[in-house]
């Protein structure tokens, strides 16, 4: 992966629940991992919500506050990038 102004890094894993179109599950690994690092499991489920989708997304433990941070404003920018390129026109 490569953040739009940062330096490329690299993250491994491993599938623990595939159902589509409603769930998916999978282990989440730095390469090479920071000391304040573990695995993770990231989470995400969709929903059917008044015509629309919602995600539900969870992933954890983390080893810190400020990893759990950093995660969390990864996705951030993630899911806000996605929810504009799929805005109407």
């Amino acid at each position: 992966m490569q953040p739009p102004e940062g330096e490329l890094f690299h993250l491994t894993g491993e599938y623990l629940e595939v159902r589509p179109p409603i769930r998916l599950a999978y282990t989440f690994r730095w390469e090479p991992p920071d000391p304040d690092d573990r695995e993770t499991v990231a989470r995400l489920a969709l929903h059917a919500r008044d015509g629309a989708t919602e995600l539900a997304l969870t992933q954890g433990p983390f080893a810190t506050a400020a990893r759990r941070e950093l995660h969390k404003a990864g996705w951030t920018d993630t899911l806000a990038r996605l929810a504009s390129h799929l805005a109407p026109a």
